[in-house]
């Protein structure tokens, strides 16, 4: 399998798909809720909020790419905001030293000015996070992806907090891949920094994960999450979550290719015998046309030509015979040979009968025409008021629409509708795709790609998620 998102909600998404042929009332794999304690997934977040509110020491999150690390920091931020302040340091702010001190100058409001060094506007801003333990709110900067920002920057945040008090001073949490120590130049003497390291999911830990989320969304634990299915889950994800909900849905639906289930025996690559083998098999094949051609050799010269008949000649000499005056003169046979009666004539053969004239065919009786197809019944929208003819849509003047979801069952498109009821300008239709119905829904009609994008932003943030698809009228 490819890293494509088996999610994805251009042209329908796998999840109508899965809700017709499994019947589940939402889509399993994108339940938040409950949070996965298991996979020392809960002991990470207990240490986290004791570190972070009683700690003296900066805090790296580390796991491979889809482990969970976001997830984690959400569930703390969810869980601790009444006792911990939480500011989240947005990627643009870790593009330069300037940025980053902007922001956090932001933040403290304190009287510093923009032309002030960064590093100093820094340390100054660690120094005034200590001031909030007095109000009983100790501050918490979460940066995520740490490891995609520049070295000198994670340092500087690291230096301004040890040089800081730091059982008061805002605690950083660098959340990213294991490469992140390097890039802080930590070891692990360092007595200033607790690294918390999330590891991949067991088969178990899998099904731990997916089991009240399958049962919560109607779904038969038995069939999706049997022996087989569960090991290929496994597998194919590598015990990663993002992983996890990229493969499951083609695997329930048994349209991931056989051929990614194969495994390898490591340090044995195959390719690199191809030309031995073909050698092996010329040289072989050499062999037997050689071995032939000197069978057939031996073969020829063995055969001898037949030696020529001898033929016995007697000659009787006795007083029976008789005396010849000639001497070359044969003796008469005894007697005359008998004449062979000529062999009888054979009689001539009688004429064939003329074969008697075939019968002509009877006329096939021409066949009844068939009758004509019976119309296929109107379509009824349940929803008549929010729907709007397909053809009337492709004769809009303005020809730019938001395409919000897609599927081959009505109700699909009804349940977007009542979800969002104060959003008047989304409809929805009826086509046809592959011969099956194909229902869609559409939000406004524009006069251009860049207003229909500008739309897009002013979108529910649970639409802006299912990755809206601005498409042209003419097209539908």
């Amino acid at each position: 399998m490819t890293d494509e998102s088996f999610n994805s909600l251009d042209g329908g998404g796998l999840f109508p798909r899965l809700q017709q042929r499994y019947g589940l009332r939402d889509n399993p794999l994108e339940m938040e809720t409950p949070f996965f304690p298991d996979g020392m997934r809960h002991h990470a977040l207990e240490a986290l909020r004791h570190l972070c509110g009683f700690g003296d020491m900066a805090l790296l999150l580390t796991g491979a790419p889809g482990s969970g690390k976001s997830r984690l920091l959400a569930e703390l931020v969810r869980s601790e905001s009444s006792r911990l302040g939480f500011h989240r340091v947005p990627a643009a702010a870790m593009t330069g030293s300037n940025a980053l001190a902007r922001d956090l100058r932001q933040l403290a409001r304190s009287g510093a000015g923009p032309d002030d060094n960064p590093r100093d506007a820094v340390y100054r801003f660690f120094r005034w996070s200590e001031s909030r333990v007095g109000k009983g709110q100790r501050m918490v900067l979460l940066i995520d992806d740490a490891d995609r920002a520049p070295p000198e920057l994670l340092r500087l945040i690291l230096d301004g907090f040890l040089a800081a008090d730091r059982a008061k001073a805002a605690v950083p949490v660098f959340a990213g891949e294991d490469r992140l120590v390097e890039l802080l130049g930590a070891d692990e003497s360092s007595v200033f920094i607790h690294q918390i390291h999330l590891r991949p999911l067991t088969r178990e830990e899998v099904f731990s994960y997916l089991e009240p989320r399958v049962h919560k969304a109607g779904g038969q634990v038995d069939e999706l999450l049997s022996p087989a299915r569960l090991e290929r889950i496994h597998s194919l994800s590598q015990g990663s979550f993002s992983r996890l909900k990229r493969v499951t849905p083609g695997i329930w639906l048994d349209i991931v290719s056989d051929a990614s289930r194969r495994k390898r025996t490591p340090g044995v690559d195959y390719r690199q015998l191809r030309l031995p083998a073909l050698a092996l098999l010329l040289l072989a094949g050499s062999w037997w046309f050689v071995s032939q051609q000197y069978d057939e050799t031996v073969a020829l010269e063995q055969e001898v030509a037949p030696a020529p008949e001898r033929i016995r000649k007697s000659i009787t000499i006795g007083p029976d015979t008789p005396a010849t005056d000639t001497p070359n003169e044969q003796p008469k046979p005894l007697t005359e040979p008998v004449a062979q009666p000529e062999p009888a004539s054979e009689p001539e053969p009688e004429p064939e009968p003329e074969p008697e004239p075939e019968p002509e065919p009877e006329p096939e009786p021409e066949p009844e025409p068939e009758p004509e197809p019976e119309p296929e019944p109107e379509f009824t929208p349940k929803n008549a008021s929010r729907y709007v003819d397909i053809n009337e849509l492709r004769n809009r003047s303005n020809g730019w629409t938001i395409q919000l979801v897609a599927g081959n069952l009505e109700q699909t498109a009804l349940n977007i509708l009542s979800a969002y009821p104060t959003l008047d300008e989304m409809i929805y239709t009826r086509g046809e795709r592959k011969g099956e119905p194909w229902f869609m829904v559409f939000h406004g009609n524009y006069s251009s790609r860049e207003s229909a994008r500008q739309a897009v932003t002013r979108l529910p943030d649970a639409l802006i998620s299912r990755s809206p698809w601005v498409r042209t009228t003419d097209d539908l």
